[in-house]
């Protein structure tokens, strides 16, 4: 039907594992990096392999992939997210608006990661972080920067990703520009005047790119998610089970030809600003560049961020923690009174400066 917005799917995945003294529930603590039990405390290590490959990129690869087996599909009836928990696991709460209306589907969880950055900053620490930050922000409401007091509002979740890399060979051609100041003396004054000089330019480039994540997930945006960035990917371990015990993991709802075309849009804006400086260049007149893609190579990777909603004047807000390094992004409210105050104070300021100078120039 016409004038119809596409909503792309969103999905996580959370797993749990049962502790051999007690039976009770074991998560992925933080600052042991091992499984905790809930319950007696029991520290259990496994495997954490940083052998990760990085796989060729060819037009068949996900023909043969590895499933998520275990999991059941739970859709948030308030704001549509998806999350993929163990099955006969009850899901209470949604970790992106906070609804208790969650509800299961019949769907599949779908293609299981290659690799995972486990969280490095404990949730505290995330919380302690995100504070600093909004008291900072004078615009912000005073009721944002009590957000500390309500504690469900910060969840970990795993955000998927997909990590490119490949060679390129570039050969290009155009015509660029430099702008050009000249001065002449002329009635008892300097006059500038700037003129554009074009020249013809073409060439070649090699260029080697690794690790560029692209989020493949809606729940976050571009613009958002490039904030959090960068990724440590020294610390990329193998993924395993073991790492979502107690934590969510969204799986991927932009497939991933649609996050090569990111990246490669990336690659084609990066070329062009190397173009143009290596000839010293101010402006473009015209430039082509064709580009080989040479070993690609891919990676589905899991990565650790903090996600904190908070309600205001109606509205829901997201902000994003990077749980490795603790970079912080969102868009937060305005208060409308700071504002309206700022806007009259600087007002009567402006004023009083005019009243001034009028009476200083009686």
């Amino acid at each position: 039907m016409e004038n119809e917005e596409y909503i792309p799917e969103r999905e996580s995945l959370t797993a749990t594992n049962k502790c051999p003294n007690c039976g009770g529930s074991m998560s992925y603590d933080i600052e042991s990096s091992n499984l905790k039990c809930e319950n007696c405390g029991t520290v259990v290590d496994f495997d954490k392999s940083d052998s990760v490959e990085h796989r060729k990129l060819t037009d068949d690869i996900l023909k043969n992939h590895e499933d998520w087996k275990d999991g059941a599909v739970y859709k948030c009836g308030n704001c549509g997210a998806k999350v993929v928990l163990e099955k006969n696991t009850i899901a209470n709460v949604c970790s992106y608006c906070g609804s208790p209306h969650v509800v299961v589907t019949n769907e599949l969880p779908g293609i299981k990661p290659d690799s995972v950055i486990p969280f490095k900053i404990t949730l505290d620490s995330a919380r302690q972080r995100f504070m600093k930050w909004i008291r900072g922000k004078f615009f912000a409401p005073k009721k944002l920067k009590n957000i500390d007091n309500r504690s469900e509002s910060f969840n970990p979740v795993y955000s998927s990703s997909w990590s490119f890399g490949a060679d390129t060979a570039s050969s290009y051609n155009g015509t660029l520009g430099r702008r050009v100041t000249t001065t002449r003396y002329s009635n008892g004054r300097n006059i500038s005047s700037t003129t554009i000089r074009y020249f013809r330019v073409s060439g070649t480039m090699a260029q080697n790119y690794r690790d560029f994540f692209v989020q493949s997930c809606d729940n976050i945006n571009a613009k958002t998610f490039n904030k959090l960035k960068p990724f440590n990917v020294s610390l990329l371990k193998v993924y395993r089970q073991e790492y979502l015990s107690g934590i969510f993991a969204e799986h991927y709802s932009r497939n991933i030809e649609t996050c090569f075309n990111d990246f490669a849009s990336y690659i084609k804006r990066d070329l062009r600003n190397k173009i143009i400086s290596k000839h010293n260049a101010d402006t473009v007149q015209s430039l082509t560049i064709q580009t080989q893609y040479n070993d690609k190579k891919f990676n589905y990777v899991l990565l650790p961020v903090y996600i904190a909603n908070y309600t205001y004047d109606s509205k829901r807000y997201n902000f994003y923690v990077n749980g490795e390094n603790g970079k912080i992004a969102g868009k937060y409210p305005v208060s409308k009174w700071k504002v309206f105050f700022t806007v009259l104070g600087g007002a009567v300021l402006v004023g009083a400066v005019a009243a001034g100078i009028l009476f200083l120039s009686k």
